[in-house]
């Protein structure tokens, strides 16, 4: 579809080249905005293209029935950390109204098809923007001196994604703008329904038990927001080579803190996860596999996980069936 051209366009683009994903480099993406804009002058609804399942969810529930909406990385097993855009998908996001993505170094290997969109005059929307540009801020720094991309389990950070949005593509659909608005603010509603609900599940579990243990750093944000302390075997990104040291290190504290269950990830290998089970159990320490969670990417298409209320749902109900159920058996 044709574009008006002259008119004030905001487009947020990662330029650096992260090759190895988005744990891997201690800069910030740099923002670009430039003065000319593009508004869009199609007639039916707007063709978005997205990064993940998760940003499909967001452009859904602000967009609702002016948007048509697809996802590169659409499933549950898909690991954003790692994927590695194909022809296709490059001819995907070339063919967009518009392109969102989640930034902040989550799709690393995307950077440099987001960043040739500029060129053809493709806008595209970081949906993290405007938490990067707040002060204080609330995004977690890692130790290596980067923001922890998975702001999505914290559902006020990610009601401040879906109000962002709304801005952003109201300057792109300006005749729309009431309807984001409006959108947006139901979304905020969905998000704290979900925290609440969340909460009250969460409760079941003593405070002493809420320790969650996974395959990768994913869950800063849902500790921050449930109060959960979490340790995982990989570091924020999957690329990140977890050592032998760092799996005694988790088994000395599953045995000596008598936890219950580790959980394994929808997009991550199982690999680690058991050789933790396999570590116990050489200490005579029973540890069962407490559930599959959804870290980087939200349930198929069709399911109740496929939004992301569903999804943090899920795995607040996994978590606290596993964890507040019973103590190990072999401390009985």
């Amino acid at each position: 579809m044709k574009f008006t051209a002259n008119v004030r366009l905001y487009c947020l683009l990662v330029t650096a080249v992260l090759g190895a994903g988005c744990g891997d480099s201690t800069d910030a993406p740099p923002v670009v905005s430039t003065t000319d804009v593009t508004q869009y002058s199609g007639s039916g609804p707007i063709n978005i293209v997205c990064t993940t399942n998760i940003i499909k969810d967001l452009v859904r529930q602000i967009g609702g029935d002016r948007v048509a909406v697809t996802a590169i990385m659409d499933g549950p097993g898909i690991d954003p950390h790692s994927y590695t855009p194909s022809p296709q998908d490059t001819n995907e996001l070339t063919a967009a109204d518009l392109v969102v993505y989640s930034g902040l170094h989550l799709e690393g290997q995307f950077d440099g098809p987001l960043e040739s969109l500029s060129h053809r005059g493709i806008p595209v929307i970081c949906v993290t923007g405007g938490l990067s540009n707040e002060q204080p801020s609330r995004l977690i720094q890692t130790a290596d001196g980067i923001a922890d991309p998975h702001v999505w389990f914290d559902p006020e950070l990610w009601l401040s994604c879906g109000q962002h949005l709304a801005d952003e593509i109201s300057e792109f659909d300006p005749d729309g703008r009431e309807h984001y608005s409006k959108a947006a603010v139901a979304f905020a509603e969905l998000m704290r329904t979900t925290q609440v609900e969340g909460r009250k599940t969460i409760a079941s579990v003593p405070v002493t038990r809420r320790v969650l243990v996974t395959a990768h750093d994913a869950f800063e944000y849902f500790a921050r927001s449930f109060e959960f302390r979490v340790q995982a075997v990989q570091g924020i990104s999957t690329e990140s080579k977890p050592g032998l040291r760092r799996v005694d290190e988790l088994v000395t504290l599953l045995v000596d803190n008598r936890i219950a269950a580790v959980f394994t990830e929808q997009s991550v290998s199982d690999r680690n996860i058991a050789a933790l089970v396999a570590g116990c159990e050489a200490q005579q320490h029973t540890l069962k596999i407490g559930g599959r969670l959804y870290s980087d990417t939200a349930g198929a298409e069709g399911t109740d996980q496929e939004t992301l209320a569903g999804a943090l749902l899920h795995n607040i109900r996994q978590i606290a069936d596993a964890l507040a159920a019973t103590e190990p058996e072999d401390s009985q």
